[in-house]
């Protein structure tokens, strides 16, 4: 066994484990992004943001991993965002048109 075969399989699960981490990151950065979308309910590109990051975290990880746990919950909460702001438009759109009205005699 030679230097570099020890050195390979050294590099091999630092590897991994730094892919891991970044994974991890990302899904923790979905998951912070998808609830200030909820919290705010006026950001539709930071629940769009908070879906790709999530799907990147996801991609390739194991079933049973916490950033593809969290990656999964970043999606639902952005789901239920994005079910909510929909149905807020429908239901409120001739105030939100008279909001909007009123905000551009404003400015």
């Amino acid at each position: 066994m030679s230097i570099a075969d020890n050195q390979t399989r050294t590099e091999e699960p630092t590897q991994a484990a730094y892919e891991a981490g970044c994974r991890t990151g990302l899904a923790i950065a979905a998951l912070a992004t998808s609830a200030v979308a909820f919290v705010s309910l006026l950001g539709l590109e930071k629940a769009i943001l908070a879906c790709v990051l999530a799907t990147l975290a996801i991609r390739g990880m194991p079933a049973r991993s916490q950033a593809r746990r969290w990656g999964i919950a970043a999606i639902v909460v952005t789901i239920v965002y994005l079910v909510t702001f929909a149905v807020i438009v429908a239901v409120f759109h001739e105030q939100l048109g008279e909001l909007m009205g009123l905000l551009q005699q404003l400015g």
